[in-house]
């Protein structure tokens, strides 16, 4: 009678093992998959930037046009989507122009 309750248990305890195994397999892929988009370093000063002024100093802008809806720009234009409309990156702060969505400014972070 012992000997079925230690059977259960220890099927019960290696049932348990395969969960935690396969849960840290998940864990493991979701970290390599984060790692591989950060990888990607972006150069988005290959873009075409016209210097503004506004109320709070100068600043550059872009725009889907004047890009060419290149690769690039829709990468840029993702990665402010993803985070809201508004990121930082490479030393920049990227914004979308508040009257389109078509156009993205940036300025230097301080």
């Amino acid at each position: 009678m012992e000997i079925e309750n230690d059977d259960v248990s220890l099927e019960a305890f290696c049932s348990f093992l395969d969960a935690v195994e396969a849960g840290i397999s998940a864990a493991r892929q979701t970290i390599k998959n984060a790692k591989r988009i950060d990888v990607e370093k972006l150069d988005f000063s290959t873009l075409f930037w016209e210097k503004k002024t506004g109320t709070k100093g100068e600043f550059e802008q872009t725009s889907e046009k004047a890009n060419g809806n290149s690769d690039l720009w829709k990468k840029l234009k993702a990665r402010l989507k993803e985070h809201q409309g508004f990121c930082q990156y490479e030393g920049f702060k990227f914004w979308f122009d508040m009257q389109n969505e078509n156009v993205i400014d940036r300025r230097k972070t301080a």
